[in-house]
């Protein structure tokens, strides 16, 4: 997928900026899902939906309110390590992700925090596949899918922080436009889209920006956390955030969010360094 990236590049037309273009192709590792039967899923094997394989100090994560977060998927990181080519995530342990998938928060409001959960086990041994909490609604028991990985390498929209950096003349944004089309061909049959890493699939526009500013108190529902005194000075950590998991919306485990959308969990560089996943941030987008 690489190779087929930088051959659309070079044909692009966009001479000017063609090193840097190539130089923000990102690795990702794609998630592809299989419909199994969850007794065929072994204990603490990567999957989507399903009950979660926890070990005997787990909590499940609740909201605000006290009500049970919804389960999403469980990554057992010795499967994904040899995909990680930046070393980004251990390799070794559980990775699990739950949201509110009843309220289904958006993520550009402050008080959206919590209503998701990223938890992180050193170790993927000695675990069991629990019960649902009795009150999570049998609509949010999502159907098990098992997984399979693939290396695939992405590239930036073109509302993207760095991109707007290279002040791109009307000429070629028409041209990195059509750049776009051609590489979202290439992924023609892809869908459900689920990725770690990598630039996102995004759907309503860029979210570095949001996060950085959503994440230390401003509301961004509309253009007033954008317009905020504070805005212009965390704008520079906005880089700092790095994709984490991306979610679609998947018939096969039941799950839909918004409008065919997509779940974006952003977790800052220093912190994913430190295996620090409490303060992960989370966007929803739909069409």
């Amino acid at each position: 997928m690489k190779d087929k990236i930088i051959d659309l590049i070079k044909k692009s037309g966009l001479k000017r900026i063609e090193n840097d273009l190539i130089q923000s192709i990102k690795s990702s590792i794609k998630v592809n899902v299989l419909t199994v039967n969850e007794e065929d899923i072994k204990i603490g094997q990567s999957k989507i939906g399903g009950i979660p394989d926890v070990p005997g100090d787990f909590v499940w994560p609740l909201n605000k309110n006290g009500d049970p977060l919804a389960f999403l998927a469980q990554f057992n990181l010795e499967e994904i390590s040899s995909y990680d080519i930046e070393k980004s995530l251990p390799s070794s342990g559980m990775l699990y992700f739950f949201y509110d998938a009843e309220e289904q928060p958006w993520g550009f409001d402050p008080e959206d925090r919590g209503q998701w959960k990223v938890l992180y086990y050193e170790s993927s041994e000695n675990l069991n596949r629990i019960e649902f909490p009795d009150n999570l609604h049998e609509d949010f028991r999502f159907i098990a899918c098992a997984l399979s990985f693939e290396l695939d390498f992405t590239l930036l929209l073109d509302d993207s922080p760095i991109i707007r950096d290279l002040q791109l003349s009307s000429k070629e944004l028409d041209l990195y436009s059509d750049l776009m089309w051609k590489v979202l061909e290439l992924r023609k049959e892809d869908y459900p889209l689920n990725r770690l890493f990598g630039h996102p699939d995004q759907i309503q526009g860029e979210m570095q920006l949001e996060c950085q500013l959503v994440s230390n108190g401003l509301y961004c529902g509309n253009s007033s956390g954008y317009k905020d005194p504070r805005a212009k000075e965390l704008e520079k950590g906005a880089l700092n955030w790095k994709l984490l998991f991306q979610l679609d919306s998947i018939d096969e485990a039941g799950m839909m969010w918004g409008d065919c959308g997509s779940l974006y969990f952003w977790i800052e560089e220093e912190a994913l360094r430190n295996r620090n996943f409490e303060n992960v941030w989370l966007i929803l987008q739909c069409y």
